[in-house]
This record gives C-alpha cells, structure tokens and sequence, in this order.
C-alpha cells in the first residue's frame, strides 16, 4: 500500500528502492509494527512539508527520525493514546 500511496501520489517508480539508512532496527520482538507506523507517519508529515521527494532523491531518510529513543517514546505515545481512547468509551 505504500508503494502504491508513492508510486500515485509522488509519481515515483518504485523499482527505486527507498532506504533507511541509520534508522535503528528495534531490539526486542514487539517493536517492529510500532517503527513502522513511526516512519510513515513522519513519511506523511514530511509529503505534507513538501520534503519527501527531496529526501528520497538524496537517498534516504532523516537518521533522527528512527533512533530507539524517539521509538521508544512514540510506543508510550500510541499505548496511551490507545488508553485514554478505550477509557473514553465505556
């Protein structure tokens, strides 16, 4: 589906390969989806900038934007948006 939302949106050839370089690989077993959602999420802010496409032709993304600290924090961030959206329901 990204490929997709790049290929439409960005009329990028996605035979380039988009490359992370420097963005950290999570270190435990529950932190992979969690990364994911972080990079396209700072993927999507970055389109909204209009700074994606420079990023993607200079041959990678920001390396601040996967560090395990910031991972870290952006997992408290979602557990407890994730809290505060079921207690708001019952």
């Amino acid at each position: 589906m990204l490929n997709t939302w790049l290929e439409r949106g960005l009329q990028l050839d996605m035979k380039t390969t988009i490359v992370a370089t420097g963005i950290t690989q999570q270190a435990n077993n529950f932190d992979c989806g969690v990364h994911v959602l972080y990079i396209i999420t700072k993927m999507i802010e970055a389109e909204k900038n209009g700074k994606l496409l420079e990023y993607l032709e200079k041959g990678g993304l920001p390396v601040e934007w996967g560090t395990a600290e910031i991972v870290a924090n952006y997992r408290q961030e979602v557990r407890d948006l994730f809290i505060s959206l079921v207690e708001s329901d019952t």
